[in-house]
């Protein structure tokens, strides 16, 4: 029976995390990192549509990271919370999928992701600029899942996972804007609690994936 014992300085957890960090802050190069993150903000706004009841209309993603996706029908509430939520719990799944996935089946993991992307776009993309993003988005899938080495395909994925998740840490802060505008807004109008609380609750979902993610590092297995 294996037991599981404390590694209290993952050194490659900080790395990637680190790494994660200082790429987000580097002009022109982060910003194909910010689309995987809208793209999943995007989706599971649409998937909490689709499990409510309601439909995709279209999504929409812009060049410098913002995005939309147009739904009918579904449970407001939950569609308007689905978009952060959404993202720090793909961060999350990406990075826990590459870490405990058998090396040969990372690729296929890659692929699973590559697909996804590909479904997106040719079902609701609708626009030249939405449709190009999405191919960059895939084509680095691909370029991820024809790697020869598992264990680089692995740190490339569990990279993702961090930055999407970091990504999804700093994105409500950008809703403190004064314009009355975005999902917080929208949450606000619907049931009268102020945007700032749920601003405040999306960062601290966010702060709270990445304690999960940093305690679940820790933790080995020794045979």
């Amino acid at each position: 029976m294996d037991d599981v014992v404390e590694n209290k300085w993952n050194i490659g957890f900080v790395i990637l995390l680190l790494s994660a960090f200082i790429l987000s802050y580097i002009p022109l190069l982060n910003i194909p990192f910010t689309w995987f993150m809208t793209f999943f903000h995007e989706i599971s706004h649409g998937l909490s549509a689709v499990l409510t009841g309601g439909s995709i209309e279209k999504i929409v993603i812009h060049i410098r990271g913002s995005g939309l996706c147009y739904t009918t029908g579904g449970y407001r509430f939950v569609i308007l919370q689905a978009g952060y939520m959404g993202a720090v719990l793909w961060g999350i799944l990406i990075y826990e999928m590459a870490d405990d996935i058998s090396h040969k089946y990372t690729n296929i993991l890659a692929g699973f992701f590559a697909g996804l992307v590909a479904l997106f776009a040719v079902l609701y993309a609708r626009d030249v600029v939405t449709w190009l993003i999405l191919a960059v988005l895939f084509t680095m899938f691909m370029s991820i899942m024809k790697l020869q080495k598992a264990m680089v395909t692995k740190l490339i994925l569990k990279f993702l996972g961090l930055y999407i998740l970091l990504d999804a840490v700093r994105a409500p802060l950008h809703l403190i804007d004064g314009r009355n505008y975005g999902d917080g807004a929208s949450l606000s109008d619907l049931t009268g609690v102020p945007e700032i609380l749920w601003i405040c609750i999306w960062l601290a979902t966010g702060v709270a994936g990445l304690i999960y993610l940093w305690r679940a590092s820790q933790k080995i297995e020794v045979k």
